[in-house]
């Protein structure tokens, strides 16, 4: 078992060139972190790319006027990694029917998908999980974006942390690929710019808490009792971000 979060992991990695940014209201702070080399991601066992993470401890807590602040920094990190894109594929991973892992679905519930306007290209799925389709994750999503051809691939899922405090109130983006199922599963394929020959993003919150030292398989993952409610508003942060980035004029 390990965390899905690139801050939890090796202090070496945090030393060199993790920078924290924290000039922000409602004591948000903005980490990020950039992996050129392939010496580099040998040496801190992480992918190459870029990396960002939005920590934001009040978003559950304060009026909505966290909540939408929260949202348009996450926005503004999401804009560093794009270009302008024609068409895009956003993929929610997990699993639809387990709360805790359902964030790739509500988020996908909520996209705008205008199959009326030739302007606006953007496809949206959720692939669900392996255990109810027999077909592996990554499977769907490679041959699907071999149909499509999509510019841009934008995948979102749950993630685990070690850290109780984090769930449901950090952000993270990379371009560097994810694991679905990460935390849980070593094994499953990485799904990535080299896998997809296509720009890749993804994008995460962490809803599950990473027990170091689990006492029985039903005590690894833990989650707080008012989660849903936690889901829901993540969901929709992501969602208007996706929205607003590739649908101009969203409000």
């Amino acid at each position: 078992m390990k965390s899905d979060m690139f801050d939890e992991c090796d202090e070496e990695l945090l030393k060199n060139g993790f920078k924290v940014n924290d000039n922000y209201k409602h004591n948000i702070e903005v980490g990020s972190l950039i992996i050129k080399s392939k010496k580099e991601a040998e040496m801190y066992q992480k992918e190459m790319g870029e990396y960002y993470i939005i920590n934001s401890p009040y978003v559950h807590l304060i009026d909505e006027n966290c909540c939408n602040y929260t949202e348009n920094v996450i926005s503004k990190c999401f804009k560093r990694l794009i270009n302008k894109k024609n068409s895009v594929f956003i993929v929610g991973l997990g699993n639809p029917s387990l709360i805790s892992d359902s964030l790739g679905d509500k988020v996908i519930k909520k996209i705008i998908v205008d199959v009326y306007n030739s302007n606006s290209r953007v496809f949206a799925m959720t692939p669900d999980v392996y255990i109810k389709t027999g077909i592996k994750t990554s499977d769907i999503i490679e041959a699907v974006t071999n149909k499509l051809k999509p510019d841009l691939v934008v995948v979102i899922d749950s993630l685990g942390t070690l850290n109780e405090k984090r769930i449901a109130t950090s952000f993270q983006i990379t371009t560097s690929g994810i694991v679905p199922g990460g935390a849980l599963n070593n094994e499953n394929k990485i799904i990535s710019k080299d896998t997809l020959k296509t720009d890749c993003i993804a994008i995460g919150v962490p809803l599950m808490l990473i027990n170091k030292e689990p006492k029985t398989l039903l005590t690894d993952v833990l989650c707080p009792k008012n989660i849903d409610e936690y889901v829901e508003r993540c969901s929709q942060i992501i969602a208007n971000v996706l929205n607003k980035n590739f649908h101009r004029k969203t409000k």
